[in-house]
């Protein structure tokens, strides 16, 4: 007699997501960057499936950290563009600031000036996901008029996100928590449509002549 078939997630997606959660856990609690052999022991996999998934220690650390803050890059597009990238922004903020991943970020952007496999990691497992997510509300912006058709997606995306990576690095400035709002508040106005002036008040006193002489 057959076995009826097995319900639930198949042994390889258990696999993966335990393999994920202890890397994000060693990750936040450890002083130093955890090893593959350290995160296979605690997933309770063999070193050689970690890197048959993965192609380094880095990618797997990353791609943990990104699913455990994975809300720091979903907000919807019912909320206005400006207020959407505004969010992102100020939740990698404190993200950065308040969370044990700030010091880690620090660590493999330093380890990636001469680690091709970390900088490759950075950008795949972490940068990209949540550029993609800035950039399809920029997008949206375009598509809808409110900022101009010229607009380059991912120079503003670069303009919103340096900040707090550049002061994460350096330490030259605080994380503030009205960071996130003062840089949108720097940017938006270069790329955002002006909105048409309200009619004039037909009872406010006449504007003075700029053409007359004091």
């Amino acid at each position: 007699m057959n076995s009826p078939p097995r319900r639930g997630r198949p042994r390889s997606a258990e696999r993966r997501r335990a393999v994920l959660d202890a890397a994000a856990e060693l990750a936040l609690t450890s002083a130093a960057l955890p090893t593959m052999d350290a995160i296979a022991s605690r997933a309770g996999v063999s070193r050689t499936t970690l890197y048959k998934w993965w192609p380094s220690t880095a990618a797997v650390l990353l791609e943990g950290l990104l699913e455990r803050f994975h809300t720091s890059i979903e907000f919807d597009d019912d909320m206005p563009v400006r207020d959407a990238l505004t969010a992102q922004v100020d939740a990698l903020v404190h993200l950065l600031r308040d969370t044990p991943a700030g010091g880690l970020i620090r660590q493999l952007m330093a380890a990636s000036i001469s680690d091709a496999a970390t900088s490759t990691a950075l950008l795949d497992q972490w940068m990209e996901p949540r550029r993609q997510a800035a950039l399809h509300h920029v997008a949206r912006g375009v598509a809808a008029g409110e900022l101009h058709a010229g607009t380059d997606p991912d120079l503003v995306v670069d303009a919103l996100f340096a900040p707090a990576y550049h002061r994460l690095v350096w330490g030259h400035a605080p994380l503030d928590d009205d960071l996130a709002e003062s840089v949108c508040a720097l940017v938006w106005p270069a790329i955002a449509v002006p909105t048409s002036r309200p009619a004039a008040d037909p009872a406010a006193p006449p504007a003075p002549d700029r053409g007359e002489h004091a």
